[in-house]
């Protein structure tokens, strides 16, 4: 009987424990909370953003790449080599936005991180946008085509999480139905809007994706001629190199277009449009800058700061409106 006591005090001793060093910080680092909820890194903020709607109170999130830096020729900076490798899940843009050489290896290299936009290049090629056959990657630009890097991130989060999956479905239903929402409403905002109106020129290629979906008539969409829509002297990454060439096409484009307000975006210089307006106005075209920059780069300024990715979505719109006389 005393041997059968014993056993079970040692065993009861044991359990508790383990139950105790259950309890404990799952990881020590100075970017996460202590505790032990899975720990999520993102690149951008409109990833990470939708990541916390549907890990919620299961997961620490962060964003790597915060305020105005340019995702594009991101380098790494001390602290994120530890942000990355504390991570449990990694979620990254891919289709060439983060091509930053430190940045990109570090990103493959991780065991559990997920290309988002690769996954939807995969799986709804019809989406993805090219530029002489690069694909564009600022995809979050289309709320109804951002939708589909939902059903990843549930997948990854389940992955490392599994019992975690019921609750990442749910949240993911629910802020499906609020981006179809604000989809929608964007969607007749800007329609609303007299089409010899609806064009827009910005410092880079950051807007395809939202000309097409919100600028474009439902004809142009379906026959590929919104292209005509959206117009910018820099390319799919912002390089400031600028020509002659360059110049000329833009200048065209607002004379063809009747075009007098061009638009900066909030963390790219605004050199290139300036030297548009200069030339622009020697051409006797009067041409201004807008009152409000727009965000695609980056969710929000330091000026302006957006708590959310549809409220950046929101602003972008209505600073559209206001410069078009249709708030």
């Amino acid at each position: 009987m005393f041997r059968i006591l014993k056993r079970f005090f040692v065993v009861l001793l044991l359990f508790s424990v383990a139950c105790g060093c259950s309890k404990a910080p799952r990881k020590g680092s100075g970017y996460y909370e202590e505790n032990q909820k899975i720990k999520v890194l993102s690149t951008i903020a409109m990833i990470d953003d939708v990541v916390g709607r549907i890990g919620g109170d299961r997961i620490d999130h962060i964003s790597l790449i915060s305020g105005e830096i340019d995702p594009h020729s991101y380098e790494l900076v001390k602290g994120d080599d530890e942000k990355i490798a504390t991570a449990d899940v990694l979620f990254y843009n891919g289709l060439n936005l983060e091509h930053g050489a430190s940045l990109c290896y570090k990103l493959q290299k991780h065991p559990h991180a997920t290309a988002l936009g690769n996954d939807v290049l995969e799986k709804h090629p019809e989406l993805i946008l090219k530029t002489e056959n690069t694909p564009d990657p600022h995809l979050w630009m289309d709320i109804s085509s951002w939708i589909y890097v939902i059903d990843p991130i549930v997948n990854s989060l389940a992955t490392v999480d599994p019992e975690g999956k019921e609750y990442y479905v749910e949240n993911a239903r629910i802020l499906r139905l609020e981006m179809l929402s604000v989809h929608e409403k964007i969607y007749n905002l800007i329609q609303s809007v007299p089409e010899e109106k609806r064009f827009l020129v910005t410092s880079h290629d950051a807007f395809g994706y939202f000309a097409r979906s919100y600028l474009a008539t439902p004809e142009e969409r379906e026959n590929g001629n919104w292209k005509k829509r959206f117009k910018a002297p820099e390319g799919l990454a912002p390089d400031g190199q600028l020509s002659a060439r360059d110049i000329q096409s833009i200048m065209d484009h607002l004379l063809a277009h009747d075009i007098d307000v061009v638009f900066a975006e909030s963390n790219v210089s605004q050199d290139s449009l300036k030297k548009i307006i200069s030339a622009s106005r020697e051409k006797k075209h009067e041409v201004h800058f807008s009152q409000r920059v727009l965000y695609g780069d980056a969710m929000g300024s330091y000026d302006d700061p957006v708590s959310s990715y549809l409220e950046m979505i929101e602003k972008n719109a209505q600073s559209l409106l206001k410069e078009w006389n249709y708030e």
